[in-house]
């Protein structure tokens, strides 16, 4: 009976020794920086997101892997590693590393490039991602009476423009 214990230890304590290496051959990650180009800083409340995604024709892309974090301040570049299973990765299809940073709900800035990933030859490490401004319509707030103003005048400088070549045209 001692002997199957002791057999029974050695089995359970050799699977939980390998548990970690299963663990880590089950996974990959793709790995690098983003960072943007205008010299704008971040509030702390920016969320980063990056997903690895596979490249769909005529239609969104579908998110493999998914990774957010705020910012707390901190300004880019940001560092990432993305974690993903490599069996939802099907060799012969086309994954891209995709990235926005928003601010209160709203993207202030996206990937508008493709970055290959994991297949055909195309990197996991030092993915560098530059992302651009979304185009945003300006701040009216506060702006009304200044536009009021301005039509105003511009209004009237046609209609005095009109009554004086009205009247040169009489003469």
């Amino acid at each position: 009976m001692k002997l199957v214990r002791a057999a029974l230890a050695l089995v359970v304590a050799t699977v939980l020794l390998a548990l970690p290496t299963l663990a880590s051959a089950q996974a990959a990650a793709v790995s690098g920086t983003l960072t943007y180009r205008d010299r704008v800083a971040l509030p702390a409340n920016a969320v980063v997101t990056v997903q690895i995604a596979q490249i769909q024709s005529g239609g969104p892309n579908l998110v493999v892997a998914e990774q957010r974090f705020t910012t707390n301040g901190a300004q880019p570049p940001f560092r990432y590693s993305l974690t993903y299973d490599p069996a939802r990765i099907d060799p012969n299809r086309q994954y891209t590393v995709q990235s926005n940073i928003s601010v209160g709900g709203q993207v202030r800035f996206t990937t508008n490039s493709i970055y290959r990933v994991i297949t055909g030859g195309a990197p996991t490490q030092n993915v560098n991602l530059v992302l651009v401004a979304v185009g945003r319509l300006p701040n009216t707030s506060g702006g009304a009476l200044p536009l009021v103003v301005a039509g105003t005048a511009l209004v009237a400088a046609f209609g005095v423009f009109a009554v004086r070549r009205l009247g040169l045209a009489r003469s």
